[in-house]
Order: C-alpha cells, then sequence, then structure tokens
C-alpha cells in the first residue's frame, strides 16, 4: 500500500488488490448475489481504490477494503433497483397504453365505440366510475383523487386498475 502510496504505480495497486481479490469478490457475491455483478463490482472497487488510497490515511487496510467493498456493493444494488423500477414503470405504461386499443382498431365504428363506452361507465361500480372519470377526463393524478373523493390511496388505485379492466371487458363483450 505505501508503495503504490508513494510511485502511484499500477503495479503496485495490481498486486495490492490481487491479494485481496479473493475477500473481495466473496463479500461482493454475499451481497450482490450474481457471479456476473460481483466481477463488475470488484472491477469498480479496483478503479476506486486508485483514488480513494491517496485520499485516506489507512490504518487497517484488510477492514477498510472490506468496508469499500461493502458500499460499492449497496450501490450497486441501488443502482440496479432504480434501473429495475424504471423497466417495471416503462412496462405498465406501455400495457396501459394497449390496453384501450380498441379506440384505435380502423374497424370499429368510433361512434358505436363511445356509445359502448358510456354505457359501460355507467354499468361500473360507483367508485370506479369516479375514480376513471377523474383520472381520465379531468387529468387528476391519485393525490388530487384521494383528497377529492375521501378514499384510501391503495383503493383509488385499485378502483382505476380494476374499472379498466371491467370498462375494456364489456366494451369488447359489446364490440363482438
Amino acid at each position: 500500500m505505501e508503495k503504490y502510496k508513494s510511485s502511484q504505480n499500477p503495479i503496485h495497486l495490481a498486486t495490492l488488490f490481487e491479494r485481496y481479490y479473493h475477500l473481495v469478490y466473496g463479500t461482493c457475491l454475499k451481497y450482490v448475489g450474481q457471479p456476473d455483478d460481483a466481477r463488475d463490482v470488484c472491477m469498480e472497487i479496483y478503479e476506486l481504490l486508485s483514488t480513494k488510497l491517496l485520499e485516506h490515511e489507512i490504518t487497517y487496510y484488510k477492514s477498510w477494503l472490506y468496508r469499500v467493498t461493502y458500499n460499492q456493493s449497496i450501490q450497486f444494488l441501488r443502482r440496479k433497483n432504480k434501473t429495475n423500477e424504471i423497466l417495471k414503470e416503462y412496462r405498465l405504461d406501455q400495457e396501459e397504453n394497449m390496453e384501450f386499443n380498441l379506440f384505435n382498431h380502423p374497424t370499429i365504428n368510433q361512434e358505436l365505440l363511445v356509445i359502448h363506452l358510456e354505457n359501460c361507465m355507467a354499468n361500473l361500480k360507483e367508485e370506479q366510475n369516479r375514480s376513471l372519470k377523474l383520472f381520465y377526463f379531468d387529468q387528476k393524478c391519485y393525490n388530487e383523487i384521494v383528497s377529492i373523493t375521501g378514499y384510501a390511496l391503495k383503493k383509488v388505485k385499485s378502483y382505476i386498475q380494476n374499472g379498466k379492466r371491467n370498462l375494456k371487458k364489456c366494451i369488447e363483450s359489446k364490440s363482438e
């Protein structure tokens, strides 16, 4: 460690990292779970060490390296979870956009479809009907619907989801 600090020669850093690689990899694997991801985190740690070793006064290298490894693994998991959330949100948006594809269908009479929509909306439960109207027609967000109706947030989401599903079924059955 002292050799690298004084010379900043990457060979000294590689030698030092190689000596503890099995511990770093094992720790990464423990927290990250996937071998490929663990190797990626190990490479991030190696790149990080070149600057961190120069910035910090390190007394016990092994325990310090464990802490860096742990922090980097947790940071990797946070990034991965954020990416997964974005992908889930994208998929939900895509499903939502595809859900009412009847309106874009060229063979379905649009005027008849609007009549079916009005009839089906009238057949929904009051909570679903009200939540759907506020969400789609009045362009209100979930929190605004909660304020207006007094329903719980989870209930509003449920009413909208179930209402959309029921509407779709009703419209499809009348359009056949």
